[in-house]
């Protein structure tokens, strides 16, 4: 069984503080994104942002925490990718990795979009099997050559029985182009809307994968049969 924290299900016995609740995460908006003045940096996190609910979604999805490009992958905030050279600011920094910043803030808005979902994210704390995973390759996620802030991504949805992938889901490249960067607070808000964006298509694939995908219990059966499959066809043929 996976621990997961679940964002946005409301009930179903799970602390408040855990759960994202729409109005909520928007009022954090301003305060999560204005970043803190620290001795060595100013620190930035992404934030949710509004997006249209669709009813019909799985009772829980796991977000995969998201791969990051190596030249991503860094403390400091990456402000800007001509294609030819990475430009990273001496003064901003991310409040935490930007793996987890992403995959928080993409639970989050999975969560607004999917109202009657449960949305967590991969090694958080508390209990439940998903029955979606999404997973995200993200190779731009900064100010592009033209000077808007761009994300390149690689967008899986699969549907999951007793905790691991089951059957087909989908794969799809993501590549979107918000508002110019201009200082890193504006690019942080650009990428967070950008997100959100993408939120939209991973929640609309969501629900259109079949709802049929079997149980725990349905799935373990099966593979026990599967197992036991040879040796009952050898006791036959002898």
């Amino acid at each position: 069984m996976a621990r997961v924290k679940p964002y946005g299900l409301a009930g179903a016995g799970l602390c408040r503080r855990n759960v994202l609740v729409g109005g909520a995460s928007l009022g954090l908006m301003a305060f999560t994104l204005a970043g803190c003045a620290s001795s060595g940096a100013s620190l930035y996190t992404l934030a949710v942002v509004p997006g249209q609910a669709q009813a019909g979604g799985p009772r829980f999805v796991e977000v995969r925490l998201p791969s990051i490009a190596s030249g991503l992958d860094r403390d400091r905030i990456v402000t800007a990718d001509s294609g030819y050279r990475l430009s990273v600011s001496s003064t901003d920094a991310w409040s935490d990795s930007l793996a987890s910043q992403i995959g928080h803030a993409l639970a989050g808005d999975l969560a607004q979009r999917l109202p009657g979902t449960g949305v967590f994210v991969e090694n958080d704390a508390a209990a439940a099997d998903p029955q979606v995973y999404v997973e995200l390759s993200v190779s731009r996620f900064s100010t592009g050559p033209s000077g808007h802030v761009e994300l390149d991504a690689m967008l899986s949805v699969q549907p999951a029985a007793a905790g691991a992938p089951y059957g087909q889901g989908t794969l799809q490249r993501i590549s979107l182009s918000g508002p110019a960067g201009g200082s890193t607070m504006s690019m942080v808000q650009g990428l967070s809307q950008l997100l959100g964006q993408l939120a939209d298509v991973a929640a609309g694939q969501i629900r259109l994968l079949p709802p049929d995908a079997p149980n725990a219990t349905a799935a373990a059966a099966a593979q026990d049969a599967a197992q036991s499959a040879p040796s009952s066809a050898q006791g036959h043929h002898k």
